[in-house]
């Protein structure tokens, strides 16, 4: 048997004996369990953000709207007063 074959033996043929086939620990399933549950509860709290992010875009685009009305409005009162001002001359 020359090197290539030695080399495409080892490539498809079965692993070798001295990789070993390590069981999980109880260690490792409890850090396992663990990052999961950092997981999930990082996973809420962001969805918990993107609620209230929700929210203040809604609050942001009504005060925004209220803004525009109110300084409508103020326009409206300068424009009357300075013409009531100007008929009473």
């Amino acid at each position: 048997m020359n090197d290539l074959d030695r080399e495409l033996a080892g490539a498809w043929g079965a692993p070798p004996s001295s990789v070993p086939t390590s069981e999980p620990t109880v260690q490792s399933a409890l850090a396992k369990e663990k990052a999961l549950k950092e997981i999930v509860s990082l996973r809420d709290g962001l969805r918990g953000l993107l609620v209230r992010i929700t929210e203040v875009e809604g609050e942001t685009d009504k005060l925004k709207k209220d803004n525009e009305f109110l300084g409508t409005y103020i326009d409206n009162l300068t424009r009357n007063t300075v013409v009531a001002a100007g008929q009473k001359r």
